[in-house]
């Protein structure tokens, strides 16, 4: 016999907390996700504003879209698809764990630092992936308030989060107080390629395959930079650098400033050195894998692989190493693990 739903009316960390120390098992819904617990530990997260699991997988051509649901069909109600997966070979047990903690913390930043504070609690309920890995609430918790501030750090508007991303025309970008700043790296020139003026920091994610987390990180840079209108609202906090703008190893580039209605507004110097800053804009990234072949997850757009192959790279400052040469495939699942292990490290999670 099923027992009826609790409701809670207060922050939904403090509500995972408090069911982490009743042991509780089941899920808790909220406004931006939900939280599967089982024994008191998180075990699953889910949020509509960011690319799940499944998303990841299917669209870094890691898994095919047809055999993730067959999967989930035929072994999601035993609540074991991700056993499956490994059974049939589909996924290391290294791949399934790294993706699986990636997609968690993930969702739990936008769950958790939800504004809304009513939740409620279904208890008993399982999740179809079936054990994976499990997190503390304590730790989720303060994974999710570290990246807020990041966040804050970078460009204190919110509302750039959940708003569609409008990219600045050159045109319109004045030189501002920026007079040096970073200039877009690869991953954000092709976000940028791939801002519409209705697509959300959200649905760029799903789309490109990365973390939602990592491409709202972006975006506030890059609104930081002048590249990408800020939403009208309160302005924001001093303590931004220009170094922060687009992140560590990007190239100087000059007037990226923009001033003017609906476009991002320079903040003063912040008085620490860069090399400290550098450590506080810690991003998360290994949620995003690689794709198999380059544009793999841009293939049903409309000229999305044309524009991919027009665009010009920078060369790189130093000869890669032979493992970072070779192309990833589905015959190279061990390649594949270390790369993204090293993204982890490089990103000092």
């Amino acid at each position: 016999m099923s027992r009826p739903p609790v409701r809670y009316w207060q922050p939904p960390g403090e509500t995972v907390e408090r069911l982490a120390e009743s042991r509780a098992t089941g899920a808790l819904h909220g406004e931006a996700g939900t939280v599967h617990l089982s024994d008191g530990w998180v075990v699953h997260v889910e949020s509509d504003r960011t690319p799940g699991l499944a998303g990841l997988l299917t669209a870094s051509g890691r898994v095919p879209a047809e055999v993730w649901q067959e999967t989930v069909r035929t072994s999601g109600p035993d609540c074991r698809v991700g056993r499956a997966l490994l059974e049939q070979g589909r996924l290391t047990r290294g791949e399934l764990e790294i993706c699986h903690l990636g997609a968690l913390y993930d969702a739990a930043f936008f769950v958790l630092c939800a504004r809304s504070t009513m939740t409620w609690f279904e208890p008993g309920a399982r999740h179809w992936l079936g054990p994976v890995r499990r997190v503390s609430a304590r730790t989720l918790r303060r994974e999710s308030v570290r990246r807020r501030d990041v966040l804050e750090r970078i460009w204190p508007w919110p509302q750039l989060d959940s708003s569609p991303v409008v990219p600045v025309p050159a045109g319109h970008r004045g030189s501002g107080r920026h007079t040096r700043v970073p200039a877009p790296n690869r991953r954000q020139r092709e976000l940028l390629a791939h801002a519409d003026g209705r697509r959300t920091p959200g649905d760029l994610a799903r789309l490109l395959g990365r973390s939602a987390f990592s491409t709202t990180v972006d975006v506030r840079r890059l609104a930081a930079a002048g590249l990408v209108a800020t939403p009208f609202g309160a302005a924001p906090a001093p303590g931004l650098v220009a170094s922060l703008v687009t992140g560590p190893g990007a190239g100087p580039v000059a007037g990226a400033g923009a001033e003017g209605a609906g476009a991002a507004r320079p903040a003063p110097a912040d008085p620490r050195p860069a090399s400290a800053l550098d450590a506080d804009t810690v991003e998360l990234t290994l949620a995003g894998l690689e794709r198999r072949v380059p544009g793999a997850a841009l293939a049903a757009v409309p000229g999305g692989l044309a524009a991919a192959r027009r665009r010009t790279e920078p060369r790189p400052s130093r000869r890669p190493t032979h493992a970072a040469a070779q192309p990833l495939s589905v015959n190279d699942p061990d390649i594949a693990l270390l790369h993204r292990v090293r993204t982890a490290l490089e990103a000092r999670l």
